[in-house]
C-alpha cells in the first residue's frame, strides 16, 4: 500500500488500495446461517475493519513520512545557517 521508502529519489506518498481491501474482507467472511440482516451487517462490520486496518497502516506510513520531512527541514535549516555564516564571514573579509 506505501510507497518503496528505499529510493529516497521518490517522493513518499500513500495510497489506499480498496481492492486490496475488499479482497480481506472477502477472505474474512464468516459464513452464517442466519437472517440475511446478519450477514450484511456482519459483512459491513468486516468491511469496517478492513478499511480501518488500512487506514491505521496508511496513518503508520504518513507519520514516518511527516518524520523524514521534519528531520530533513531541520537538516536544510541548519545547512542554510551555516552557509549564512561563511557568507557573513567572507563579506567581513
Amino acid at each position: 500500500m506505501a510507497t518503496d521508502d528505499n529510493d529516497p529519489s521518490q517522493p513518499l506518498g500513500f495510497s489506499i488500495d480498496i481492492g486490496a481491501i475488499l479482497k480481506d474482507v472477502a477472505g474474512t467472511r464468516k459464513r452464517t446461517t442466519t437472517r440475511r440482516s446478519t450477514t450484511s451487517r456482519t459483512s459491513s462490520t468486516d468491511m469496517d475493519a478492513a478499511v480501518r486496518r488500512a487506514v491505521r497502516a496508511e496513518l503508520q506510513d504518513v507519520g514516518k513520512a511527516l518524520r523524514q520531512l521534519a528531520d530533513e527541514v531541520v537538516r536544510l535549516r541548519r545547512a542554510n545557517e551555516a552557509l549564512a555564516a561563511k557568507v557573513d564571514k567572507l563579506i567581513r573579509r
